[in-house]
C-alpha cells in the first residue's frame, strides 16, 4: 500500500509553494504571500510529529486554495489551537475541514474499510499517515462511527 497517503508536500511543489521546516517556529504553522513578488511561502515546524507536519501544510494548503491569502490576509498564523474543533473562527475552520478531506478523502477510506476489510483505527490511520485521533475524527464526522 505505498503512495497510498496523500502528499501534502508533493502538491505544494507542484503548484510551486516555497515550503520552510523551521526549528524555531513559535506556531505550528504560517502561511503568507510575499505583496511584492506574489510569493506563497508555507513554514512549518520541524519538531512536531511527521503526521501532525503533514495535518499542519494540508491546512496551510487550504488556506492557499480556498482564497484566504486573496481576501486581504496574506499572513495566516498557526498555532496549536487553530488546529482544534473548537475553534470557530471561519478561516480556520474551513482550513481544516479542507486538511481533512484532503489527507483523508471519503474514497480512500471507503476503500480501506470495505475492500481492505481494515477494522482498527490505527491501521486506517497509519494507511493515510494521519494521526489516530484526526482519522476518529474524520470517521466521526462522516457518521461511521459514534
Amino acid at each position: 500500500m505505498n503512495n497510498f497517503f496523500i502528499d501534502p508536500f508533493e502538491i505544494a511543489k507542484k503548484e510551486g509553494i516555497t515550503v520552510i521546516p523551521s526549528k524555531h517556529l513559535d506556531v505550528n504553522g504560517q502561511i503568507h504571500k510575499d505583496p511584492k513578488t506574489e510569493e506563497v511561502i508555507i513554514e512549518y515546524d520541524i519538531s512536531m510529529h511527521p503526521n501532525r507536519q503533514r495535518f499542519t501544510l494540508a491546512h496551510e494548503l487550504g488556506h492557499y486554495f480556498l482564497g484566504h491569502l486573496d481576501d486581504g490576509n496574506i499572513h495566516f498564523r498557526d498555532p496549536a489551537q487553530n488546529f482544534n474543533l473548537d475553534n470557530y473562527d471561519p478561516y480556520e475552520s474551513e482550513a481544516n475541514k479542507f486538511a481533512a478531506n484532503l489527507l483523508m478523502p471519503k474514497e480512500k477510506i471507503d476503500f480501506l474499510l470495505h475492500d481492505m476489510k481494515m477494522t482498527t483505527i490505527e491501521g486506517i490511520a497509519q494507511a493515510l499517515q494521519v494521526s489516530p485521533a484526526a482519522i476518529t475524527y474524520r470517521l466521526k464526522n462522516l457518521g461511521y462511527i459514534s
